[in-house]
């Protein structure tokens, strides 16, 4: 039984194929041990019923061995049947071998295909690319010299009709390529020193890949400084922009195959022939020739010093900026001397030696030279913002730029500027047409001693920020503001709800600290005369100095020129500047001034187009010069969006901006405080305007603006001399200002127009002089004047009434007939006015009562005691005086 139990425990299933070989070993002589035969179809036929036979074996009480017999009448196994049985085992066999196989590949060669596919795809796709960007590399010569074939590179007026300027190479056609051996040794060597070149690595393909894979899937690549990182971002990039490849991976290719196709000495010669040396020249050559008048193959070692470093800062060039660029020369002399590329006696010499400069060819535009100048910085800046290189595209041509100058406008302001300075009636514009806006300069313009000679002036769209015409050295910060300040000091009051157009301040003389502790400032009026007590109204409206001082030494000038350069005045420069500011010093540019008074126009809203590189405090942007910039087959690079989310930012609250502008257009007001008609500033539209001139008479102004345009004049000698007349504080710029704000509107069509009042704008009855409200009607005099709602107004106290006896000025008493009496209101000024009234003869009330009561209408008889308002007791004594000569007393 042992051995049986044993032996039941092996699993005996009717489907024998899938039953390991060693348990058929075992399983076949056991089904023969206990049914006494085999079957004949063989093992795998086995019935279901070895399990009864193990029952009915399990009843005897032994067990014999017996050995397996096939004598029991089955068949033997044939031959055949045991090889197709064996043939079965075989292709059983193969076919687990392959299914094996096939789910060992699947579990292997799945994951390692999810793993290799993507790499050899990336790296056949960064092959692409960079096969793709090294395919639109130039030579080297096709960077250097333009392309004039396509044409220069030309400016057109704003209706996109009239080239107003053409950009010409410094070489014209006498461009060549300079070898690396035709030059001199150290000007190679003050270049490598110049821009920190050294010789460049060399090519891996491994590397690029990878950058280039680095590149595809968003990780950060490192920029190539060196030579070939130098010449892809300055020559190569510019020209292949446009091919619609990405710029970054353009860079990474471009810097890979310089290395791979050139070698140290080719890439330093390409550098010196394209790299940008200012004023249009491109290459060494063209440096050379333009700043030196020779040829580069023959620069002296001191010159070469002094066009070496003009590369890294081309602004800083020997006409732009002689001063700097010398001293770097000398810098960069020091530098070689250090690093032995040169000796001693070489330094000497190059440092005693006085680098002569060629005079600069005048290349100015014949049309609008300013416009121009500004247009094509700004052209210039746009294109480097798009990843171009600005500069080299202009230079190389066949760019057509749209500018805002109104050409037909821009003549008649340029024509009418030459009349005033010139002081004669019969001038002709630039284009040979008649100089209509001069018929307006006749009031104003009469001849007097050291009259103005030099002027600028800028005119702007406030609707969109355009520059429609700008005249002379506009763009020059080189102006002291003084009077054009003054706006801003009040509108930084009214922001801060310290002041309202109602409140009282004062045109006094008064004494301040000075921009140092030693020095007192004590700011008077260019008449000479105060006006004592006034509304801000007024004093504003006039341009007053020592109320606008007033005013500003609340809160100090750190504010104002905050907010001065917050809308617009980016040139004004107020090193060691105080309270004076507002008379004189500082600089301005004209440009500058017309921005930010055109922001006033549009009650706070700055137009125009944002700045490439922020200042913190600073504006935020530009007035547009721009309009399209289109290449070669017209293809648009860049347009100028006008719609107000795009072209718009509110930089101060309209309210404030509102309250500005109703005081600078009240001609009325400013009549009124001056004593005098100044219909020199009136034009046939209200218009907001302010004129003057600096403390020293070098700079006289006169800005204003409609809802419409903005205008800033400015006149002033050459020789900075100041203006040798008085006249020429109403008349310097004045006269110029009117005509051209009558002829711009008339010109454009423009409808006449006002500002609206803002919804937080209201209007209040105030007292004259204190600007608070009257305790009643007949209070003091009164005024209708603004000031944000919610303004808390209090109720007057400088006004006070008083009865009079109209026979001696004297105060009213009880006895004082009514036909005498009447009531009049007085200013009573506060403590710090009263002795500049007092000097002044301004009104008081008396300080006495009448003594004379019967004056004109006397009575015969006349009380004497008690006397007027004495208190008395119950009884009383009462003494009189009784003139009996009078016909109309009778005896008693």
């Amino acid at each position: 039984m042992g051995r049986l139990a044993r032996i039941s425990r092996f699993h005996l299933s009717p489907n024998c194929d899938f039953i390991g070989e060693r348990r058929r070993r075992i399983a076949r002589p056991l089904f023969v041990y206990l049914n006494g035969a085999e079957p004949q179809t063989g093992i795998a036929r086995l019935a279901m019923q070895p399990w009864q036979a193990f029952a009915s074996s399990a009843k005897t009480s032994t067990l014999e061995p017996v050995t397996p017999s096939y004598s029991s009448g089955l068949a033997m196994p044939t031959v055949a049947h045991t090889i197709r049985r064996r043939h079965s085992r075989k292709r059983r066999r193969s076919r687990e071998t392959r299914r094996s196989a096939f789910w060992s590949m699947v579990v292997v060669g799945a994951p390692l295909a999810f793993v290799v596919t993507p790499l050899l795809g990336a790296l056949a796709l960064s092959l692409w690319l960079y096969l793709s960007a090294a395919s639109l590399m130039p030579e080297p010569q096709e960077t250097a010299l333009p392309r004039l074939e396509q044409g220069e590179t030309r400016f057109f007026d704003a209706t996109d009709q009239t080239i107003v300027h053409t950009v010409a190479h410094p070489l014209d056609d006498g461009r060549r390529w300079l070898k690396l051996d035709d030059l001199p040794p150290y000007l190679v060597s003050a270049s490598m020193m110049a821009e920190g070149i050294d010789e460049h690595d060399p090519f891996d393909p491994a590397d690029a890949i990878l950058q280039v894979w680095r590149y595809i899937i968003g990780l950060p690549v490192e920029s190539e400084d060196g030579l070939s990182g130098k010449l892809a971002r300055d020559a190569l990039l510019p020209l292949t922009r446009t091919s619609g490849l990405d710029a970054r991976l353009l860079e990474i290719v471009q810097v890979a195959e310089s290395k791979r196709r050139y070698s140290t000495e080719e890439l330093l010669e390409w550098r010196l022939n394209t790299s940008y040396y200012g004023r249009d020249a491109f290459g060494v050559e063209a440096a050379a020739q333009g700043y030196l008048g020779k040829s580069a193959v023959a620069l002296s070692l001191a010159e070469s010093a002094l066009l070496a470093p003009i590369v890294a800062e081309p602004s800083l060039n020997p006409i732009d900026a002689p001063a700097q660029a010398r001293e770097r020369g000398a810098d960069l002399l020091f530098q070689m001397l250090d690093a032995e590329l040169i000796d001693k006696s070489q330094f000497d010499a190059a440092s005693a030696f006085d680098v002569a400069l060629r005079k600069p060819d005048a290349r100015q535009a014949e049309i609008a030279p300013a416009f121009i100048t500004y247009a094509r910085q700004q052209a210039e800046d746009l294109l480097d913002s798009l990843g171009f290189s600005g500069a080299r595209l202009m230079a190389r041509g066949a760019l057509q730029i749209t500018t805002s100058l109104n050409l037909e406008l821009h003549l008649q302001a340029e024509c009418a500027l030459r009349a005033h300075l010139r002081q004669i009636d019969q001038v002709t514009a630039l284009d040979g047409s008649p100089c209509v806006a001069a018929s307006e300069l006749a009031e104003g313009s009469a001849a007097g001693s050291a009259p103005p000679v030099v002027g600028a002036l800028a005119l702007i769209d406030v609707g969109s920020g355009r520059i429609l015409s700008m005249v002379g050295e506009a763009e020059a910060a080189s102006h002291q503001p003084a009077v054009v300040l003054q706006p801003f000091v009040y509108l930084e009051a009214f922001l801060r709800r310290q002041s309202t157009p109602a409140s009282m301040v004062y045109d006094l003389p008064r004494a301040y600290p000075g921009a140092s502790a030693d020095l007192i400032y004590a700011p008077a009026n260019p008449d000479g005369l105060y006006r004592g007590p006034l509304n801000l109204r007024d004093a504003m409206a006039a341009g007053l100095l020592p109320p606008a001082v007033q005013v500003t030494s609340v809160n100090g000038m750190g504010p104002v020129i905050d907010i001065a350069r917050a809308i617009g005045f980016n040139s004004l420069d107020a090193t060691g500047s105080g309270l004076s500011l507002l008379e004189r010093g500082g600089a301005v540019s004209v440009l500058d001034t017309a921005y930010a008074y055109s922001v006033l126009a549009t009650m706070g809203a700055m137009r125009g187009l944002p700045v490439m590189s922020t200042r913190d405090g600073f504006r935020v942007r530009d007035p547009v010069a721009i309009l399209k910039i289109e290449d070669a087959s017209g293809r648009a690079l860049w347009s100028h969006d006008e719609a107000p989310p795009a072209n718009e930012t509110l930089i101060i609250q309209p309210s404030a901006a509102y309250m500005v502008n109703d005081i600078l257009a009240d001609a009325d007001a400013r009549e009124a405080a001056l004593s005098a008609e100044n219909s020199i500033l009136r034009i046939s539209r209200r218009a907001a305007v302010v004129d003057g001139m600096s403390g020293d008479k070098r700079d006289n102004w006169t800005v204003g603006h409609s809802p419409d345009l903005a205008l800033a004049v400015h006149a002033g000698r050459a020789d900075g001399e100041p203006l040798g007349s008085a006249k020429w504080d109403r008349t310097g710029s004045a006269p110029l200002w009117r005509a051209l704000m009558e002829y711009a509107h008339s010109h454009l069509q423009l409808p006449e127009r006002y500002w609206s009042a803002p919804a937080d704008i209201e209007e209040y009855l105030v007292c004259e002089i204190s600007g608070l409200l009257p305790a009643t009607t007949a209070h003091c005099p009164t005024r209708k004047e603004l000031a944000p709602a919610g303004s808390a107004l209090q109720r007057d106290h400088y006004w006070q009434t008083f009865e009079i006896n109209r026979a001696d000025g004297q105060l009213a008493t009880v006895n004082t007939p009514d036909e005498l009496r009447e009531t009049r209101s007085f200013f009573i000024p506060p403590d710090e006015v009263m002795d500049w009234w007092l000097e002044n003869g301004k009104p008081l009330p008396p300080s006495s009562y009448s003594g004379n009561n019967d004056a004109g209408g006397a009575k015969p008889a006349r009380i004497i005691s008690p006397a007027d308002y004495a208190y008395v007791g119950a009884r009383v004594d009462i003494a009189a005086v009784v003139d009996l000569s009078r016909n109309h007393i009778s005896e008693p």
